[in-house]
């Protein structure tokens, strides 16, 4: 994702784009903030393995924050890991010596560093897996504001994908985001059919009673292209 810029090319009403850069001026604050927190819990994760520095490093490998907004992520995450800093954890020194010239020895210590390099490796994609799932959330929230602010104007589909351009997404970012606000659009807006059919549906006790799930709607079939 690169940083979108705030300025709306759509011919919509002078209100509208102004309302849409307000929207998309709170997405870029909730994303860094997002991101600040999410490197934050990272390297409090990765603090049996990594330093501070080496996990932020390592943070910004693993997961792609826009470059105009890294020094603003990377500055509060140091600022909310203040105790961490002033307090580091001490790590396990290695061992070193003679002993290690003995081939058993040897051996042993190169397993042993190959196990430790493969298990921080998997920690930092857990981490950033989580840390994945957090921007998307913020995404598709911000998305579902933008639905929002152009309901009436525009169908839910093109105000989301209008999100997702603006936002310049990967294919795969923008699948996810972009099929998750039409589904929690759909559950926020039920058809007029379906909202009646809830309201007259039939008591029935909590054991008893189905779930219902609200499945995507045809005429939001627009799919998204990057």
């Amino acid at each position: 994702m690169t940083a979108p810029t705030l300025m709306v090319n759509r011919k919509f009403s002078a209100s509208t784009r102004l309302r849409l850069q307000l929207v998309f001026a709170k997405a870029l604050e909730a994303l860094a903030e997002t991101y600040q927190h999410q490197a934050a819990e990272f390297v409090r994760r990765l603090k049996p393995r990594l330093s501070v520095d080496e996990a932020l490093l390592r943070y910004f490998r693993e997961v792609a924050v826009p470059a105009t907004i890294e020094e603003t992520v990377r500055s509060r995450a140091i600022i909310s890991l203040a105790g961490l800093i002033e307090n580091p954890t001490r790590h396990e020194p290695r061992t070193s010596g003679w002993t290690l010239l003995r081939p058993d020895h040897m051996i042993d210590a190169l397993r042993r560093r190959v196990q430790y390099v493969e298990d921080t490796n998997l920690d930092c994609r857990l981490a950033a897996s989580v840390s994945d799932e957090a921007v998307a959330a913020t995404h598709v929230r911000m998305a579902l504001e933008t639905a929002q602010v152009l309901a009436g104007e525009v169908t839910p589909d093109q105000a989301i994908m209008l999100y997702v351009r603006t936002f310049n997404l990967t294919s795969v970012d923008a699948q996810v985001v972009f099929r998750t606000a039409m589904s929690q659009w759909a559950e926020l807006h039920p058809l007029p059919g379906e909202a009646q059919a809830l309201v007259h549906m039939p008591y029935a006790p909590p054991e008893g009673r189905a779930k219902l799930e609200l499945h995507a709607r045809s005429q939001f079939g627009l799919r998204v292209m990057v």
